[in-house]
């Protein structure tokens, strides 16, 4: 069996995952270093990838030797298990695999559950300064949450997921806080009071500190925006909704006690990137892709272009509240076509009373096209978009 083979065996373990208890105690058990990691945790309903990044980036200016986990991944499973913003390689994560497979069938672990083993095993043997775990799903139940943590972060809670989490704000708010813990710092930039009521009761509960991380010196300027931060002026040409997670990653730092040169923040600023979030594949004619898969997702997407002269190409899953995210999109264009791409959790596309093609056309059209285009809806299809060779 080669390294594709067991990738592509470990993608089909998916299932639920196990009791937290039980799997802290296999932790425990066969891995005892992973206490010895100092780690940071975080959940949210849009932008926890991009706050790992930020912390990353932060802690790597610093000459931090950083790990970071996340998910899903966009074009290659090494993208989840990354050191100072590098994938792990595929030999390393062969020679891990294989030293865990044993162990993985006997406990039947699910992928997401391998993932997290491994990326602990390869955050152990790196030594590195501190690990940061982002959240597959929720938080109360989530695998990440059999660790322990120096701080746990939520970006924001908004309506997705319903069928795991609840239908309400509220509900949702209560799976995230899920993530406290008593010792760990608890901070958010979540706005919603009744989210932040909720999160709040949890933290009493487990005497938790929790802090509501804000910035309110900002200004729009022609090509970004000025950002005053603990007095010092800033520059950022980020998307706006980025900031808030800037700022709770510089935030969370700030409050472990880990000290980032203004010299570096405005080096982060200039050079933060994260994947398929608000990227720009070519400039003449604009290709943009964003990986915006629910609706506060979407609107905080069309906030920031504003108004769009070109093409929309939208794909998204089943579960996804495919009707009210197109209805954001149309503020931009009413130029949208639905993509039909290689999943089996595709949202029925007939059903939008759009235009449809297949991903083999986009893939022509990309290349081709004399028209600005935007691409959004899903993290796997913004993933596929990624492979194409412009």
């Amino acid at each position: 069996m080669n390294v594709q083979d067991k990738i592509k065996k470990m993608e089909n373990k998916k299932g639920k995952n196990h009791d937290l208890v039980l799997f802290r105690k296999w932790l425990d058990e066969y891995l005892p270093e992973h206490k010895s990691l100092k780690k940071i945790q975080v959940a949210g309903t849009n932008g926890k990838g991009s706050t790992c990044k930020w912390l990353s980036m932060f802690l790597q200016s610093e000459d931090y030797k950083t790990g970071m986990f996340t998910s899903p991944h966009l074009v290659s499973h090494m993208e989840r298990i990354q050191i100072d913003s590098k994938d792990i390689s595929l030999e390393d994560w062969e020679r891990i695999y294989d030293t865990w497979d044993a162990f993985f069938e006997e406990k039947q672990l699910t992928m997401f559950e391998m993932d997290l083993w491994m990326a602990l095993v390869y955050f152990i043997e790196q030594n590195v300064d501190v690990a940061i775990i982002e959240v597959g799903l929720g938080g109360r139940l989530d695998a990440t949450t059999s660790l322990d943590y120096m701080a746990t972060l939520i970006t924001n809670v908004g309506l997705d997921h319903q069928e795991f989490l609840g239908d309400t704000l509220e509900q949702i708010a209560y799976e995230k806080s899920g993530i406290f813990k008593p010792n760990a710092i608890a901070l958010t930039t979540e706005k919603n009071t009744a989210c932040q009521k909720v999160m709040e009761l949890v933290a009493d509960y487990l005497n938790v500190m929790l802090g509501f991380v804000s910035l309110s010196d900002i200004s729009k300027t022609k090509d970004g925006y000025k950002i005053v931060y603990n007095g010092v002026d800033y520059f950022a040409k980020i998307p706006e909704y980025q900031i808030d997670n800037m700022i709770l990653a510089l935030e969370t730092l700030f409050v472990l006690g880990y000290s980032i040169s203004s010299k570096h923040i405005q080096e982060v600023l200039d050079n933060f990137n994260w994947l398929g979030r608000f990227s720009v594949l070519r400039e003449d004619p604009y290709v943009l892709v964003d990986g915006a898969h629910n609706v506060p997702g979407i609107k905080a997407l069309v906030n920031e272009i504003q108004s769009f002269d070109g093409t929309i190409y939208f794909s998204v899953l089943k579960e996804k509240d495919a009707p009210d995210m197109i209805e954001e999109l149309k503020k931009l264009t009413k130029d949208i076509v639905l993509v039909r791409f290689d999943t089996d959790r595709l949202y029925p596309l007939k059903h939008l009373g759009l235009p449809i093609i297949e991903f083999d056309e986009l893939e022509t059209i990309i290349k081709n096209t004399k028209e600005n285009i935007l691409l959004c809806g899903s993290l796997y299809f913004v993933g596929d978009v990624l492979k194409i060779k412009l």
